[in-house]
């Protein structure tokens, strides 16, 4: 059982992986603390132009939080090798501290491996991962969070494509049969939250 503390900090990790996917590797941001201060710097100038609506002491703080969240995973990462290893930054993010030392299952970090490096989904690879019953929360998030973060609307699976959507609800199907994270874990909260959009998206694509 997860503490409080334990999903606030999960919930950081979780915005910290984000704004690395979605905000600084766009940019080729280069996963070091000054690049990373000077980025949020940056944004934290052109968004005090024109005159914020936020007191500028709130967007300071806002724009640190930020900083600070990537800077933390970045650290977290380099404690497992190069933390310009998006697999590193999805495990770093999906363990709690103490879990970062044990290994994980080699079907869910080699499915990973494939998933975010190669857009590769391996049906036999996930049929394994799916009737496993050695699975722990940290799979679970980095399974979550490996399909979550794909920019891509279709995987391949031996030639064959497979639109992430199924993929992704399998394994939040998964997580939530197995009880493998708390109901309120924010990885399976912003799984859940991914899916319906890429539902929501494809169903308006239908129209």
């Amino acid at each position: 059982m997860v503490t409080q503390d334990e999903l606030m900090y999960l919930q950081s990790q979780l915005e910290g992986l984000e704004s690395i996917f979605m905000e600084l590797m766009p940019f080729g941001v280069e996963l070091k603390r000054q690049q990373v201060q000077d980025f949020y710097d940056k944004r934290l100038d052109a968004a005090k132009e024109p005159v914020s609506s936020v007191a500028p002491t709130e967007l300071r703080r806002q724009f640190n939080t930020k900083a600070n969240q990537v800077r933390n995973l970045v650290d977290s990462a380099e404690s497992l090798g190069d933390a310009g290893n998006k697999l590193n930054l999805i495990r770093a993010a999906a363990s709690l501290p103490e879990e970062r030392s044990r290994s994980v299952f080699e079907p869910v970090l080699q499915f990973c491996k494939e998933l975010t490096f190669e857009n590769k989904a391996d049906s036999k690879l996930m049929e394994r991962i799916l009737e496993s019953e050695e699975l722990r929360p940290v799979e679970a998030r980095m399974l979550l969070a490996a399909t979550m973060f794909l920019i891509a609307y279709t995987v391949d699976d031996n030639g064959q494509q497979v639109p992430l959507r199924d993929i992704l609800a399998q394994f939040v199907g998964l997580v939530k049969a197995e009880r493998l994270l708390a109901r309120n874990d924010p990885f399976l909260l912003e799984a859940q939250c991914a899916l319906e959009a890429l539902e929501l998206e494809e169903a308006e694509n239908q129209i």
